[in-house]
């Protein structure tokens, strides 16, 4: 079973656009590496879905620590990025 944790997350401006970044970290404490872990993040403004993704990371040896970031195209961070309350990130699956 996957022992995968997501450490130093962070929704933020994209550096040169007007979108919103989620940035990272995910931890593989299992005895397995895996090539492709796919990640679901969901963002909320109050208790109200306003983004549901998947999005991938390659290459996590068992043991180790990776950076992510993902954009979400779909949002314009000066319309509602300073309104974001909460997020859910999770493993979809993992192989």
């Amino acid at each position: 079973m996957p022992n995968l944790e997501f450490h130093n997350v962070t929704i933020g401006k994209v550096k040169n656009a007007d979108q919103i970044a989620v940035k990272g970290e995910i931890s593989n404490f299992s005895d397995k590496a895996y090539n492709t872990v796919a990640v679901r993040i969901i963002l909320f403004v109050n208790n109200t879905i306003i983004a549901n993704t998947v999005f991938t990371v390659n290459g996590v040896p068992n043991g180790s620590t990776k950076a992510f970031e993902r954009t979400i195209d779909e949002l314009v961070y000066s319309q509602i990025g300073k309104d974001i309350t909460r997020y859910e990130i999770y493993t979809e699956s993992c192989y």
